[in-house]
């Protein structure tokens, strides 16, 4: 794959999608007057409790729609109906069981309008199943066209209904979960269409149960890892809603994260336009290369977080024309470090993955999903919201020092980075950047800006110095 191919999908898969992002910046000093912390308490309790549905849906099945795509190529179609079928009745059941628990947690009483946003906030749960194996057919067959213009359509079109419910009409919450509705139910019929339509992938029920119980068995260990994810970045606003913290401290710390999460984009979209490179160097032990891509993922996600800390005064007094949101920002801040280490999980868990060894990504998200929750648990009653930002971060970094502790890892990342104390520089790069960033945050803009180019500056020498351009060639 060329660097230009990479650079062509990593636009793809970030740039572009990420208009939606743009979007909702630029339409948010116009809908923020309109909108308070409860609004957005409502809507992080919402999403917290349909994301963990969400992670336990696909019941961990999603594993065999990356082995049987490299394994068996040309009869993948097969695997994945089967899988496709098992996450339409998954979506089914999940989604009933979290109207039932919204139900019971959400503040309305027992009203006709509670059932509404209950159904409403739970639509991406039925619907998840084409969109999920769109989410892994485009990298694979790269082509990111068909997968990227139709969730952008989707998003943009969503965005615009939250605009006027909000804007126009007064809404408040109601239309930020109606974006999400429209976006699933859109998705499900064109991903749907696409799947059948161009790649003769459609459901089959699967009739022999002792195939079923082995596809679950190799499956099901990875629940708790995907669940782990959720535990990590909503356990706090469940926890919230169970010591019943007022909702507008609820909806501050959810601004935050938002705010705080858009960093990850950069990061994501990279490590998904390389993960084909990433299973073929893997695959094929070339073990220096697949050590270079490491390297340069990670310092787009820390230089990135960095930068984005950095101008966090400025995004929320150009963006929030609302005072009491605004008072997200020193959370935003920290979760924009939270998530800094997304890409040495996605080079840690490729291993488990094809070897499949599923159950070992247990220590990398869900102990620290764990770890979180009891955290959030026992310390926000008397620390208050902000402590859930520190224990998220806390969490998050947790992963770093597995290969220390666990002797799968330890195995594994000696084997493709060498020395795995150069985790401790990256874990140290961090925390300097972290301070750094957020004494940096007071500075004059003129400050920032120099700032800015002395570490695109650095970063370019890095890129030069480690002779990056030979993973494109």
């Amino acid at each position: 794959m060329s660097i230009f191919r990479i650079a062509k999908n990593t636009i793809y898969y970030g740039v572009v999608p990420k208009l939606t992002i743009l979007m909702n910046i630029v339409i948010l000093p116009l809908i923020t007057p309109y909108l308070t912390t409860y609004d957005y308490g409502i809507v992080g309790v919402v999403t917290s409790y349909t994301g963990i549905m969400l992670s336990i849906a696909p019941l961990g099945m999603n594993i065999h729609l990356t082995n049987s795509f490299f394994e068996i190529p040309k009869k993948y179609q097969l695997v994945w109906g089967r899988v496709y079928s098992s996450f339409l009745f998954s979506g089914l059941f999940f989604g009933i069981i979290c109207v039932c628990e919204l139900f019971c947690v959400l503040p309305f009483g027992f009203s006709l309008k509670k059932f509404l946003l209950c159904i409403f906030g739970t639509v991406q749960i039925f619907l998840f199943a084409p969109t999920k194996l769109a989410e892994h057919l485009f990298p694979y067959v790269e082509r990111p066209k068909p997968l990227v213009l139709t969730t952008l359509f989707s998003s943009l079109c969503g965005i615009m209904i939250s605009f006027m419910m909000i804007y126009y009409f007064r809404l408040g919450f109601w239309g930020l979960i109606a974006s999400t509705t429209f976006s699933s139910i859109f998705t499900f019929s064109i991903f749907g269409f696409i799947l059948f339509s161009q790649y003769n992938i459609k459901p089959i029920i699967e009739k022999k149960i002792s195939r079923l119980k082995s596809m679950l068995r190799d499956g099901l260990p990875l629940v708790p890892h995907t669940l782990g994810f959720m535990l990590l970045s909503s356990s706090a606003r469940i926890i919230m809603s169970i010591h019943e913290v007022d909702y507008n401290e609820i909806g501050l710390f959810s601004h935050g994260c938002q705010m705080g999460t858009y960093v990850v984009t950069i990061t994501t979209a990279f490590v998904v336009s390389i993960a084909p490179m990433m299973q073929r160097y893997y695959r094929n032990n070339e073990f220096d290369k697949y050590r270079k891509l490491y390297y340069l993922a990670q310092s787009v996600s820390i230089l990135a977080a960095f930068v984005l800390c950095l101008w966090m005064k400025e995004i929320y007094v150009i963006l929030i024309n609302n005072d009491s949101i605004r008072q997200s920002s020193s959370i935003a801040t920290l979760m924009c470090f939270a998530q800094a280490l997304l890409p040495l999980y996605n080079f840690m868990s490729v291993s488990c993955f094809v070897d499949r060894k599923t159950k070992q990504l247990l220590w990398l998200v869900f102990v620290p999903g764990i770890i979180n929750l009891v955290m959030c648990y026992f310390l926000i009653p008397y620390y208050g919201i902000r402590i859930a930002a520190y224990s998220t971060m806390v969490s998050y970094w947790a992963q770093l020092f597995m290969p220390f502790v666990i002797p799968y890892f330890k195995k594994k990342t000696t084997q493709w980075l060498g020395n795995r104390f150069k985790l401790i520089i990256a874990f140290l790069c961090m925390f300097t950047f972290l301070v750094l960033g957020n004494v940096a945050v007071f500075m004059s803009i003129s400050t920032k800006i120099l700032i800015s180019f002395i570490v695109a500056s650095l970063f370019c020498c890095y890129y030069k110095k480690l002779k990056f351009s030979i993973l494109f060639a």
